[in-house]
């Protein structure tokens, strides 16, 4: 009797390392493996999970995961941000996938595209002014403006100019461009400062209020013809002051010419009330 006491401390002692040593089998269940990551970078049109994995993830959820498509990618240059939700709902019936994981509540998806470079937009004014008769090219002390960064969803896309004109504001060239492969990017504004003696002549040239135009892009139009769709990519001109800028926007109602209809940015989500004022373009003022 007088080793009992002895003997049960024994026991416990020796069942003390197997209560450390158990498997976490609660509630919570197996820690997942692998943790998304919480920001990315795309260059294709459909964002995939396996986008989201990390470099050192195990090859065979790559695999499964390069099959399950998570959303269509944001504009080229802009952002979307993906909940934790969004992403569990693609993986109903995908439990084995799913219990690896760990997800974070939020996800910014970046379609980084290809940048469209100054050298690309002073290639395509050169180019635009040839077509138009007129004998000089952009001269070199040109300063470009724009909205910083833009990009096309695909490799060195060619650039078209649909027009110049001269602002009066900004004593400046107003150039209006956009991708040849009108899907490859939204179209957007440059502004172009010049020299003040060139840009004498850049006035004269341009005679504020007529500029020029491609063939083709200033389109009759007609009263009550609708120029802006519902759910549909535009440009709004913004002006800001002393600065104008375009950004790429989507039409929360359709318009015609002259209507003032609602906007967001496809960036900041920022809704904007601007003016139609032709195909796919608005103008508004903050």
């Amino acid at each position: 009797m007088t080793y009992f006491p002895l003997s049960v401390g024994w026991i416990l002692l020796a069942l003390i390392p197997v209560a450390w040593c158990a498997p976490n089998n609660g509630a919570a269940g197996i820690e997942p493996l692998v943790r998304l990551r919480d920001a990315i970078e795309v260059k294709q049109k459909r964002v995939w999970l396996s986008d989201l994995l990390p470099a050192d993830a195990p090859a065979a959820l790559q695999q499964i995961s390069a099959a399950i498509q998570l959303c269509p990618a944001p504009e080229p240059g802009s952002t979307r941000i993906l909940s934790a939700e969004q992403v569990t709902s693609k993986l109903v019936g995908q439990m084995d996938v799913r219990r690896q994981l760990t997800i974070p509540s939020l996800i910014t998806v970046r379609y980084a595209g290809w940048p469209i470079t100054d050298a690309m937009v002073r290639i395509a004014i050169s180019k635009f002014l040839r077509e138009m008769g007129v004998e000089r090219d952009l001269p070199d002390g040109a300063r470009l403006e724009w909205l910083q960064p833009f990009a096309a969803n695909e490799e060195h896309p060619r650039l078209k100019v649909m027009g110049l004109e001269w602002d009066n504001r900004q004593q400046a060239v107003e150039a209006r461009l956009r991708c040849a492969t009108r899907a490859s990017c939204s179209r957007f504004l440059v502004r172009v400062d010049l020299p003040a003696p060139i840009a004498n002549e850049w006035h004269r040239l341009l005679k504020a209020g007529t500029g020029l135009n491609s063939p083709g892009a200033v389109a009759t139009v007609t009263a009550g013809m609708v120029l802006a769709e519902k759910g549909k990519p535009a440009i709004l001109i913004l002006d800001d002051g002393g600065m104008r800028i375009s950004l790429p926007v989507i039409c929360l109602q359709r318009g015609v010419l002259n209507q003032h209809i609602r906007v967001i940015d496809t960036k900041s989500r920022r809704v904007f009330r601007a003016e139609v004022v032709g195909a796919g373009e608005l103008h508004a003022t903050l």
